[in-house]
Protein backbone atom coordinates (compact mmCIF):
# COMPACT_ATOMS: atom_id res chain seq x y z
CA UNK A 1 0.00 0.00 0.00
CA UNK A 2 2.66 2.43 0.99
CA UNK A 3 4.44 1.66 -2.34
CA UNK A 4 1.46 2.57 -4.45
CA UNK A 5 0.78 5.54 -2.34
CA UNK A 6 4.14 7.03 -2.98
CA UNK A 7 4.60 6.07 -6.72
CA UNK A 8 1.72 8.99 -7.19
CA UNK A 9 3.69 11.53 -5.38
CA UNK A 10 3.96 14.97 -7.34
CA UNK A 11 7.05 16.13 -8.01
CA UNK A 12 6.85 19.57 -8.78
CA UNK A 13 6.00 22.70 -6.42
CA UNK A 14 2.74 24.25 -8.47
CA UNK A 15 1.29 20.63 -8.26
CA UNK A 16 2.28 20.43 -4.10
CA UNK A 17 0.22 23.99 -4.26
CA UNK A 18 -2.79 22.54 -6.17
CA UNK A 19 -2.79 19.97 -3.30
CA UNK A 20 -3.74 22.41 -0.69
CA UNK A 21 -7.04 23.04 -2.65
CA UNK A 22 -8.45 19.16 -3.12
CA UNK A 23 -7.70 15.81 -1.49
CA UNK A 24 -4.72 14.09 -0.68
CA UNK A 25 -5.85 11.46 -2.67
CA UNK A 26 -5.24 14.03 -5.81
CA UNK A 27 -1.49 14.47 -4.74
CA UNK A 28 -0.05 12.11 -5.43
CA UNK A 29 1.02 11.64 -9.20
CA UNK A 30 1.64 8.64 -11.89
CA UNK A 31 5.37 9.80 -12.43
CA UNK A 32 7.95 11.86 -11.69
CA UNK A 33 9.35 9.40 -8.64
CA UNK A 34 12.95 7.51 -7.43
CA UNK A 35 12.41 4.53 -5.68
CA UNK A 36 13.66 3.95 -2.08
CA UNK A 37 14.21 0.47 -0.59
CA UNK A 38 14.19 0.70 3.48
CA UNK A 39 13.62 -2.65 5.47
CA UNK A 40 13.23 -4.87 2.59
CA UNK A 41 10.38 -2.79 0.77
CA UNK A 42 10.22 -0.25 -1.92
CA UNK A 43 8.76 2.96 -1.61
CA UNK A 44 8.05 5.11 -4.17
CA UNK A 45 9.02 8.81 -3.11
CA UNK A 46 9.07 11.63 -5.03
CA UNK A 47 11.74 12.96 -6.57
CA UNK A 48 11.40 16.79 -6.10
CA UNK A 49 8.97 16.55 -3.05
CA UNK A 50 11.27 17.81 -0.76
CA UNK A 51 12.49 21.05 -2.28
CA UNK A 52 8.91 21.14 -3.40
CA UNK A 53 7.52 20.95 0.48
CA UNK A 54 9.90 23.10 1.80
CA UNK A 55 8.26 25.87 -0.52
CA UNK A 56 4.84 25.05 0.29
CA UNK A 57 5.06 24.19 3.96
CA UNK A 58 4.69 27.76 5.98
CA UNK A 59 4.11 28.50 8.94
CA UNK A 60 1.33 30.93 10.39
CA UNK A 61 3.22 32.53 13.27
CA UNK A 62 4.83 35.81 14.06
CA UNK A 63 2.66 37.49 10.85
CA UNK A 64 0.30 38.80 13.65
CA UNK A 65 -2.29 35.88 12.70
CA UNK A 66 -5.32 34.98 15.54
CA UNK A 67 -3.81 31.50 16.04
CA UNK A 68 -0.36 32.71 16.95
CA UNK A 69 -2.47 35.55 18.99
CA UNK A 70 -4.35 32.69 20.73
CA UNK A 71 -1.76 30.67 21.89
CA UNK A 72 -0.04 33.40 23.78
CA UNK A 73 -2.81 35.21 25.36
CA UNK A 74 -3.06 34.94 29.47
CA UNK A 75 -6.07 32.92 30.78
CA UNK A 76 -7.75 35.41 32.18
CA UNK A 77 -10.49 36.03 29.22
CA UNK A 78 -14.34 36.59 30.39
CA UNK A 79 -15.18 33.63 28.63
CA UNK A 80 -13.17 31.47 30.57
CA UNK A 81 -14.41 33.36 34.00
CA UNK A 82 -18.02 32.51 32.13
CA UNK A 83 -17.35 29.88 30.80
CA UNK A 84 -18.67 25.72 31.35
CA UNK A 85 -17.62 24.03 34.80
CA UNK A 86 -16.53 20.76 35.42
CA UNK A 87 -16.75 17.83 38.17
CA UNK A 88 -13.23 15.94 38.28
CA UNK A 89 -13.97 12.44 39.21
CA UNK A 90 -11.28 9.89 40.17
CA UNK A 91 -11.76 6.83 38.66
CA UNK A 92 -8.68 4.69 38.83
CA UNK A 93 -5.62 4.39 40.81
CA UNK A 94 -2.60 2.91 42.79
CA UNK A 95 -2.70 5.20 45.24
CA UNK A 96 -5.60 5.15 47.81
CA UNK A 97 -4.49 8.66 49.14
CA UNK A 98 -6.81 9.35 45.84
CA UNK A 99 -9.84 8.87 46.67
CA UNK A 100 -10.42 6.38 43.42
CA UNK A 101 -13.48 4.23 42.76
CA UNK A 102 -11.14 1.66 42.00
CA UNK A 103 -7.72 1.19 43.53
CA UNK A 104 -5.61 -1.01 41.09
CA UNK A 105 -2.45 -1.70 41.68
CA UNK A 106 -1.39 -1.89 37.57
CA UNK A 107 -2.48 2.03 37.43
CA UNK A 108 1.35 3.80 37.58
CA UNK A 109 1.84 6.37 35.59
CA UNK A 110 -1.31 5.84 33.05
CA UNK A 111 -0.77 6.83 29.92
CA UNK A 112 -2.17 6.69 26.50
CA UNK A 113 -5.75 6.23 26.41
CA UNK A 114 -7.99 4.25 23.55
CA UNK A 115 -11.50 3.38 23.21
CA UNK A 116 -13.58 2.04 20.50
CA UNK A 117 -17.19 2.90 19.40
CA UNK A 118 -18.01 -0.19 21.88
CA UNK A 119 -15.22 -0.55 23.80
CA UNK A 120 -13.96 -0.75 26.74
CA UNK A 121 -12.02 2.13 28.15
CA UNK A 122 -7.88 1.04 27.31
CA UNK A 123 -4.63 2.59 29.57
CA UNK A 124 -1.23 2.03 28.61
CA UNK A 125 0.46 2.45 32.08
CA UNK A 126 3.85 3.17 31.94
CA UNK A 127 4.86 2.11 35.49
CA UNK A 128 3.64 -1.38 35.16
CA UNK A 129 4.19 -2.21 31.22
CA UNK A 130 1.04 -3.10 30.90
CA UNK A 131 -2.69 -2.06 29.75
CA UNK A 132 -5.75 -2.26 31.44
CA UNK A 133 -9.29 -2.14 30.52
CA UNK A 134 -12.11 -0.68 32.52
CA UNK A 135 -16.12 -0.81 31.67
CA UNK A 136 -18.27 1.51 32.29
CA UNK A 137 -18.05 4.87 33.98
CA UNK A 138 -21.31 6.10 32.49
CA UNK A 139 -21.86 9.48 33.65
CA UNK A 140 -18.87 9.05 36.02
CA UNK A 141 -20.69 6.09 38.13
CA UNK A 142 -17.76 4.19 38.74
CA UNK A 143 -15.87 1.74 36.61
CA UNK A 144 -15.02 -1.80 36.39
CA UNK A 145 -11.68 -3.42 35.86
CA UNK A 146 -11.83 -5.88 32.57
CA UNK A 147 -8.25 -7.48 32.14
CA UNK A 148 -4.73 -6.48 32.44
CA UNK A 149 -2.44 -7.31 29.13
CA UNK A 150 0.96 -7.41 29.41
CA UNK A 151 2.87 -4.87 27.10
CA UNK A 152 7.03 -6.49 26.15
CA UNK A 153 9.61 -4.38 25.87
CA UNK A 154 10.11 -0.54 26.44
CA UNK A 155 7.50 1.32 29.26
CA UNK A 156 4.73 1.90 26.91
CA UNK A 157 3.41 5.51 26.30
CA UNK A 158 0.56 6.21 23.59
CA UNK A 159 -2.15 3.91 22.21
CA UNK A 160 -4.57 3.94 19.28
CA UNK A 161 -7.75 2.09 18.43
CA UNK A 162 -7.69 0.35 14.85
CA UNK A 163 -10.51 -0.24 12.96
CA UNK A 164 -9.07 -1.08 9.60
CA UNK A 165 -8.28 -4.02 7.86
CA UNK A 166 -4.46 -3.51 8.00
CA UNK A 167 -1.88 -4.19 10.85
CA UNK A 168 -2.15 -7.41 11.12
CA UNK A 169 -0.85 -9.03 14.52
CA UNK A 170 1.84 -11.65 13.19
CA UNK A 171 1.91 -15.58 14.73
CA UNK A 172 0.80 -18.67 14.82
CA UNK A 173 -2.82 -18.65 13.91
CA UNK A 174 -3.02 -15.02 13.87
CA UNK A 175 -4.04 -13.01 11.08
CA UNK A 176 -6.24 -10.63 12.69
CA UNK A 177 -5.70 -6.82 12.58
CA UNK A 178 -4.35 -5.35 15.81
CA UNK A 179 -7.56 -3.84 17.52
CA UNK A 180 -5.20 -1.54 20.10
CA UNK A 181 -1.49 -0.32 19.42
CA UNK A 182 0.48 0.70 21.56
CA UNK A 183 4.10 2.37 21.08
CA UNK A 184 6.93 2.69 23.79
CA UNK A 185 9.93 4.93 24.91
CA UNK A 186 12.18 1.79 24.09
CA UNK A 187 11.34 2.48 20.80
CA UNK A 188 9.13 -0.05 20.28
CA UNK A 189 5.63 -0.95 18.40
CA UNK A 190 3.13 -3.69 19.70
CA UNK A 191 0.15 -4.61 19.01
CA UNK A 192 -2.96 -6.67 20.55
CA UNK A 193 -5.93 -8.51 19.50
CA UNK A 194 -8.00 -11.23 21.47
CA UNK A 195 -5.80 -13.84 19.37
CA UNK A 196 -2.88 -12.72 21.51
CA UNK A 197 -4.65 -13.15 24.66
CA UNK A 198 -2.76 -11.56 27.96
CA UNK A 199 0.28 -10.40 25.92
CA UNK A 200 0.82 -7.78 23.19
CA UNK A 201 3.49 -8.89 20.38
CA UNK A 202 6.09 -6.58 19.42
CA UNK A 203 5.70 -5.45 15.74
CA UNK A 204 8.37 -3.18 15.03
CA UNK A 205 11.32 -1.50 16.70
CA UNK A 206 13.52 1.91 15.97
CA UNK A 207 16.90 1.68 17.80
CA UNK A 208 17.57 5.13 20.14
CA UNK A 209 13.94 6.21 19.36
CA UNK A 210 11.62 7.59 22.44
CA UNK A 211 8.44 7.46 21.19
CA UNK A 212 5.67 9.36 23.18
CA UNK A 213 2.45 9.14 21.37
CA UNK A 214 0.75 7.39 18.10
CA UNK A 215 -2.11 8.01 16.26
CA UNK A 216 -3.27 6.65 13.20
CA UNK A 217 -3.73 8.30 9.72
CA UNK A 218 -6.65 7.27 7.56
CA UNK A 219 -6.31 8.64 3.97
CA UNK A 220 -7.31 7.95 0.27
CA UNK A 221 -4.21 6.12 -0.15
CA UNK A 222 -3.87 3.79 2.63
CA UNK A 223 -3.73 3.98 6.74
CA UNK A 224 -0.93 4.89 8.72
CA UNK A 225 0.85 5.17 12.18
CA UNK A 226 2.12 8.21 13.32
CA UNK A 227 4.15 8.00 16.18
CA UNK A 228 6.17 11.32 17.60
CA UNK A 229 9.83 10.66 18.72
CA UNK A 230 10.96 12.62 20.93
CA UNK A 231 14.67 11.89 21.16
CA UNK A 232 15.05 12.58 17.24
CA UNK A 233 12.62 14.95 17.08
CA UNK A 234 10.70 13.50 14.24
CA UNK A 235 7.56 11.78 13.80
CA UNK A 236 7.88 8.41 12.40
CA UNK A 237 4.97 7.15 9.84
CA UNK A 238 4.58 2.66 9.38
CA UNK A 239 2.48 1.46 6.47
CA UNK A 240 -0.39 -1.22 7.54
CA UNK A 241 2.46 -3.91 7.46
CA UNK A 242 3.97 -2.32 10.57
CA UNK A 243 6.99 -1.27 7.73
CA UNK A 244 8.24 1.99 8.66
CA UNK A 245 8.29 4.63 5.98
CA UNK A 246 11.26 6.61 5.05
CA UNK A 247 9.98 9.78 3.88
CA UNK A 248 12.26 13.31 3.09
CA UNK A 249 12.95 15.21 6.58
CA UNK A 250 10.26 17.74 5.27
CA UNK A 251 7.36 15.87 6.17
CA UNK A 252 5.58 16.47 9.77
CA UNK A 253 8.15 18.74 10.09
CA UNK A 254 7.47 22.68 11.28
CA UNK A 255 11.05 24.55 10.55
CA UNK A 256 10.32 27.75 12.71
CA UNK A 257 10.08 25.89 16.00
CA UNK A 258 12.86 27.17 18.22
CA UNK A 259 15.78 25.00 18.82
CA UNK A 260 15.46 21.62 20.87
CA UNK A 261 11.72 21.66 20.80
CA UNK A 262 10.16 17.99 19.91
CA UNK A 263 7.09 16.50 19.09
CA UNK A 264 6.08 15.09 21.91
CA UNK A 265 1.72 13.76 20.87
CA UNK A 266 0.42 13.04 18.24
CA UNK A 267 -3.64 13.41 17.09
CA UNK A 268 -5.37 12.60 13.50
CA UNK A 269 -8.78 13.83 12.55
CA UNK A 270 -9.48 12.57 9.48
CA UNK A 271 -6.46 14.10 7.01
CA UNK A 272 -6.00 17.05 10.00
CA UNK A 273 -2.74 15.93 12.31
CA UNK A 274 -2.36 17.67 15.46
CA UNK A 275 1.29 17.98 17.00
CA UNK A 276 2.44 18.90 20.04
CA UNK A 277 6.08 19.59 20.91
CA UNK A 278 7.95 20.10 24.60
CA UNK A 279 11.41 21.00 24.78
CA UNK A 280 13.91 18.02 25.24
CA UNK A 281 15.77 17.76 28.19
CA UNK A 282 19.77 17.25 27.95
CA UNK A 283 19.38 13.79 27.34
CA UNK A 284 16.94 14.00 24.73
CA UNK A 285 14.67 11.57 26.74
CA UNK A 286 12.07 13.63 28.73
CA UNK A 287 10.15 16.98 28.46
CA UNK A 288 10.97 19.96 30.02
CA UNK A 289 8.50 21.70 32.17
CA UNK A 290 7.50 25.19 31.99
CA UNK A 291 5.84 28.05 31.51
CA UNK A 292 5.56 28.96 28.08
CA UNK A 293 7.37 26.05 26.85
CA UNK A 294 4.91 24.77 23.95
CA UNK A 295 3.76 24.74 20.56
CA UNK A 296 0.94 23.02 18.87
CA UNK A 297 0.55 22.99 14.90
CA UNK A 298 -1.96 21.47 12.88
CA UNK A 299 -0.37 19.49 9.45
CA UNK A 300 -2.39 18.65 6.46
CA UNK A 301 -1.80 17.09 2.79
CA UNK A 302 0.43 14.05 4.23
CA UNK A 303 2.60 16.88 6.56
CA UNK A 304 3.56 18.78 3.42
CA UNK A 305 1.66 21.67 5.18
CA UNK A 306 2.06 22.82 8.53
CA UNK A 307 -0.20 25.30 10.74
CA UNK A 308 1.03 26.79 14.02
CA UNK A 309 -2.33 26.75 16.32
CA UNK A 310 -0.64 27.52 19.47
CA UNK A 311 2.87 28.97 20.52
CA UNK A 312 4.08 29.80 24.09
CA UNK A 313 1.50 31.37 26.63
CA UNK A 314 -0.16 28.56 28.91
CA UNK A 315 1.55 26.25 27.19
CA UNK A 316 3.71 24.15 29.20
CA UNK A 317 4.99 20.54 28.03
CA UNK A 318 1.42 20.22 26.33
CA UNK A 319 0.11 16.13 25.60
CA UNK A 320 -3.23 15.73 25.69
CA UNK A 321 -4.98 16.40 22.41
CA UNK A 322 -8.99 16.12 21.93
CA UNK A 323 -11.88 17.79 20.13
CA UNK A 324 -14.40 18.60 22.95
CA UNK A 325 -17.25 16.67 22.65
CA UNK A 326 -21.33 17.66 22.62
CA UNK A 327 -22.30 18.83 25.86
CA UNK A 328 -18.63 20.84 26.35
CA UNK A 329 -21.32 24.38 26.14
CA UNK A 330 -19.58 27.08 24.39
CA UNK A 331 -16.35 24.96 24.28
CA UNK A 332 -18.24 22.03 22.15
CA UNK A 333 -16.24 21.24 19.04
CA UNK A 334 -12.92 23.34 20.22
CA UNK A 335 -9.57 21.51 20.51
CA UNK A 336 -8.76 20.55 23.57
CA UNK A 337 -5.18 20.69 25.19
CA UNK A 338 -3.40 19.09 28.60
CA UNK A 339 -0.42 20.39 29.71
CA UNK A 340 1.43 17.36 31.37
CA UNK A 341 3.87 20.18 32.57
CA UNK A 342 1.39 21.92 35.17
CA UNK A 343 -2.03 19.88 34.83
CA UNK A 344 -3.64 22.86 33.32
CA UNK A 345 -6.49 22.33 30.28
CA UNK A 346 -6.61 24.83 27.66
CA UNK A 347 -9.27 25.50 24.86
CA UNK A 348 -8.49 26.75 21.33
CA UNK A 349 -11.06 27.58 18.56
CA UNK A 350 -10.31 28.96 14.87
CA UNK A 351 -9.65 32.51 16.64
CA UNK A 352 -7.15 30.92 19.31
CA UNK A 353 -6.82 30.71 22.90
CA UNK A 354 -10.31 30.57 24.51
CA UNK A 355 -9.56 29.35 28.44
CA UNK A 356 -8.61 26.86 30.38
CA UNK A 357 -11.22 24.46 31.75
CA UNK A 358 -12.51 25.32 35.42
CA UNK A 359 -14.36 22.77 38.41
CA UNK A 360 -17.04 23.45 39.54
CA UNK A 361 -16.27 26.48 42.45
CA UNK A 362 -14.59 28.10 39.41
CA UNK A 363 -11.27 27.61 39.72
CA UNK A 364 -9.01 26.13 37.25
CA UNK A 365 -8.34 22.45 37.41
CA UNK A 366 -4.99 21.37 37.92
CA UNK A 367 -4.10 17.45 37.18
CA UNK A 368 -0.84 16.65 38.41
CA UNK A 369 0.99 14.92 36.02
CA UNK A 370 -1.79 14.83 33.19
CA UNK A 371 -1.18 12.86 30.14
CA UNK A 372 -4.36 11.91 27.65
CA UNK A 373 -7.49 13.17 27.42
CA UNK A 374 -10.39 11.46 25.03
CA UNK A 375 -14.35 11.44 24.64
CA UNK A 376 -16.09 9.23 26.33
CA UNK A 377 -18.72 7.09 24.57
CA UNK A 378 -22.63 5.96 24.56
CA UNK A 379 -21.61 2.75 26.25
CA UNK A 380 -17.93 3.66 28.14
CA UNK A 381 -17.58 7.08 30.26
CA UNK A 382 -20.82 8.50 28.35
CA UNK A 383 -21.24 11.30 25.91
CA UNK A 384 -20.29 14.53 26.45
CA UNK A 385 -17.66 13.48 29.14
CA UNK A 386 -13.86 13.53 28.88
CA UNK A 387 -11.67 10.83 30.27
CA UNK A 388 -7.94 11.91 31.40
CA UNK A 389 -4.95 10.09 32.79
CA UNK A 390 -2.05 11.00 34.66
CA UNK A 391 0.98 10.47 36.08
CA UNK A 392 0.92 12.10 39.70
CA UNK A 393 3.66 12.44 42.16
CA UNK A 394 6.86 12.39 39.24
CA UNK A 395 5.64 9.82 37.69
CA UNK A 396 5.74 7.31 40.36
CA UNK A 397 1.90 7.42 41.08
CA UNK A 398 -1.06 6.85 38.07
CA UNK A 399 -4.70 8.10 37.67
CA UNK A 400 -7.57 7.72 35.57
CA UNK A 401 -10.44 9.56 35.74
CA UNK A 402 -13.45 12.05 34.16
CA UNK A 403 -14.44 15.47 33.47
CA UNK A 404 -17.85 15.82 33.67
CA UNK A 405 -20.26 19.26 32.70
CA UNK A 406 -21.76 20.41 35.38
CA UNK A 407 -24.48 23.27 36.29
CA UNK A 408 -22.32 26.62 36.91
CA UNK A 409 -22.54 27.42 40.25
Amino acid sequence: MAERAFQRLHPDAAAMRACRRIRLSDCFPRKGHQVIRTRGRLLAVAAMVSAAVAVSATVAMGDGGDHDRGGKSDSGGHEERNGPRFRVINQVSDDPARDPALVDPDAVNSWGLALGPTTPLWVSNNGTNTATVYSGGINGKPVDKVRTVTIPAGPPTGVVFNDTKGFQVPGPGNDNPATFIFVSEGGDVTAWNQDTDTTAVVVAHTNRAVYKGVTLLKTDVGNFLLATDFHHARIDVFDENFDRVNLPDSFFRDRNLPEGFAPFNVLALGEKVFVTYAKQDADAHDDVPGAGLGFVDLFTDFGTKVRRIASEGTLNAPWGLAIAPKGFGEFTGDLIVGNFGDGRINVFDRDGFKGQLRDEEGETIVIDGLWALLPGTETTGGQGTLWFSAGPDDETHGLVGQLIPTTRK
